[in-house]
């Protein structure tokens, strides 16, 4: 009787350490450099609310980017891409993504990206203020204004894999971004009920006719 109560308060333990941990957390003081390949970025499958990726880019050769390839489960969105937090001598680094699971393309071209926006604590990004640290991005980089000729995106991201740069070209920096994911939404019963019968309406009317 002990053992099945010990096991049954182990598997309690399990379930709920598979409640309460719902992000995945990159931190590469402890799990390792991220790639600097564009063709072999980093994969992670993102769960559910928070997602923190941190790292260290600056400017010297083989490490000015992080490439990291994120994946949104299926019935989730990417909801939010926050900087929570920038230590720098430099005002400002750069971010952006493309869909799919690696980067295609030269980095320096606007058609690479389907949005891109600057980060830091002085980041020149048109109709914004400087500091964005704590902003969610992705409005920012889904504004015309600021990612400018980049091929677009629709706000949240939905289900799928994204490959993000996060770079920088001048002195030694340290971030910390968050991938937000939220559930995705979807149509209330009211609405589905006005479509049906709007929708039935129609086919009498077709009827009739």
């Amino acid at each position: 009787m002990e053992s099945l109560l010990c096991g049954a308060a182990f598997a309690a333990m399990i379930f709920v350490a598979g409640q309460t941990v719902l992000a995945t957390n990159f931190d590469e003081s402890v799990n390792g450099n991220l790639s600097t390949n564009q063709a072999a970025p980093t994969a992670l499958a993102l769960t559910a609310g928070d997602n923190f990726v941190s790292g260290n880019v600056n400017g010297t050769a083989g490490n000015s980017q992080d490439w990291v390839a994120i994946t949104v489960p299926t019935g989730f969105d990417l909801s939010s891409y926050t900087l929570t937090s920038y230590t720098s001598a430099d005002s400002q680094g750069f971010t952006g993504f493309q869909i799919g699971s690696s980067f295609v393309g030269s980095t320096l071209s606007p058609l690479s990206y389907a949005g891109y926006a600057h980060y830091g604590t002085g980041a020149t990004n048109p109709t914004i203020p400087a500091s964005v640290v704590g902003t969610d991005l992705l409005p920012l980089m889904a504004n015309p204004a600021v990612a400018a000729g980049a091929t677009g995106f629709t706000d949240p991201l939905g289900p799928g894999t994204y490959t993000f740069l996060i770079q920088q070209l001048g002195g030694s920096t340290s971030y910390e971004f968050d991938f937000g994911v939220t559930a995705a939404a979807t149509p209330e019963p009211a609405s589905l009920g006005i479509l049906g019968v709007a929708g039935m309406g129609l086919l009498m009317r077709r009827r009739r006719a």
